[in-house]
């Protein structure tokens, strides 16, 4: 029971908000930082790195590098550093949101 009467558990709350496309949107958007992220901290450790070595290998601080295994991505310029040295690319794609119908499409 909720201490709370008119509080929600957090996954009706959640699932009410992925209603809105504009959430869905971010959250998606979230979910692949946090994949972006998982792919940093496994190489790190896999190479054996600390944050503070990948720190000085970049040129930032380690608190930067703690930022970037949490999915905070500031640039792409730092997630690419970080990427490359760690042996992969950052790959960006445009998708857009509508797809055309072909009733409004306009003819020549």
């Amino acid at each position: 029971m909720n201490a709370h009467p008119r509080l929600k558990p957090v996954a009706d709350h959640l699932k009410d908000r992925r209603r809105h496309p504009a959430f869905r949107e971010l959250q998606e958007l979230d979910e692949e930082k946090l994949k972006v992220a998982k792919v940093i901290v496994g190489e790190r450790i896999r190479r054996g790195f600390s944050q503070a070595v990948l720190a000085r290998r970049l040129g930032v601080t380690q608190q930067q590098v703690s930022k970037l295994e949490n999915g905070d991505f500031d640039n792409l310029a730092t997630l690419q550093r970080v990427l490359t040295i760690l042996g992969y690319q950052v790959k960006v794609s445009a998708i857009p949101l509508h797809v055309p119908s072909r009733t409004h499409a306009v003819r020549n």
